[in-house]
């Protein structure tokens, strides 16, 4: 499975360990049955409009990331708490969304 490291904008300390990027991994099949997509796709006024499950982009944020673990990530600032969640969405923006129906 796929990994990438998402370098912060600084560097955080949690837990007693410091780091500076966070590792994810990129979501399998058993994370994908367990959690399902983490937007859809709906059409409003003829235009498609993602709505984005919060819930879920949460759950698989919480699954996926390995280093330093996820229990270390509330010290986190917005700017780099967004480029985590955008890190873990990234894979699934690489294949196709499901189709407004």
């Amino acid at each position: 499975m796929a990994e990438k490291i998402i370098p912060l904008s600084r560097q955080y300390e949690a837990h007693g360990e410091v780091f500076k990027s966070v590792t994810v991994r990129e979501p399998g099949f058993e994370d994908l049955l367990a959690l399902g997509e983490p937007y859809e796709m709906q059409k409003a006024a003829g235009q498609n409009v993602v709505i984005e499950n919060t819930a879920t982009v949460a759950a698989y944020v919480k699954r996926c990331v390995t280093a330093p673990g996820v229990e270390k990530l509330g010290v986190l600032g917005l700017a780099d708490a967004r480029l985590v969640r955008e890190g873990v969405l990234d894979f699934f923006i690489r294949t196709a969304p499901p189709a407004a129906g």
